[in-house]
């Protein structure tokens, strides 16, 4: 691939990735506060915002240290989903 390319495909995923899993990641994160460690939904809320931002900067430097975009895209795409998973799993019970 083009070095040109693929430093665009990082940094889209850097951009749009990393804001996509610190949606799910908050998303994910109010139901395990709530029911693991017994919070409020107004502070499990707060926690989950203040926690995604941890997810964010973290998928931004995974998003130049991998050895491809495609992997980087893939994990990315693999993390948001297990996410949505424990957000689903978490407001079904």
């Amino acid at each position: 691939m083009n070095h040109r390319l693929s430093i665009t495909f990082r940094a889209l995923a850097a951009i749009f990735g990393s804001y996509g899993l610190a949606v799910a990641s908050s998303f994910a994160l109010v139901p395990i506060f709530m029911h693991v460690f017994g919070c409020f939904k107004a502070d499990a809320v707060y926690l989950g915002t203040i926690f995604s931002y941890v997810f964010y900067f973290a998928c931004v430097i995974f998003s130049f240290s991998r050895s491809s975009a495609l992997l980087v895209w893939r994990d990315i795409a693999l993390v948001s989903s297990v996410f949505c998973l424990i957000h689903y799993i978490g407001n079904v019970s």
